[in-house]
């Protein structure tokens, strides 16, 4: 992995004054292909998915997800009631790990 610095930026002292590049990606699509022909033809093939499960399942996708969740919050708020939602979303992950911690995992990858 190398590190290249973002063209025009006042100081590189953080990690977003740089921009990642790696040939990874290459390897991890591929590796993507390989574990899902793998689930595909194991474990799904014999174990069924939960009926709201979207992944893996013939003509729905994260469309159809939420569709099912704003028909539902929908639904709740047609017959008064609450709906609830818990949403995850990791923003910023690169942008927010210091230099240091860069450079240490660097050197760990590197020997």
């Amino acid at each position: 992995m190398a590190f290249i610095p973002k063209p025009g930026i006042p100081s590189y002292t953080t990690a977003k004054a740089f921009r990642p590049i790696s040939l990874t990606s290459f390897l991890l699509k591929g590796m993507e292909k390989l574990v899902d022909c793998f689930l595909r033809d194991g474990p799904l093939a014999s174990i069924p998915v939960h009926p709201r499960q979207h992944a893996y399942q013939p003509g729905w996708s994260t469309i159809s997800a939420l569709h099912q969740l704003v028909g539902r919050i929908e639904k709740a708020l047609d017959a008064k009631q609450y709906a609830l939602g818990v949403f995850f979303d990791v923003e910023g992950a690169f942008d927010n790990t210091s230099p240091t911690a860069v450079r240490v995992s660097k050197r760990k990858t590197s020997s």
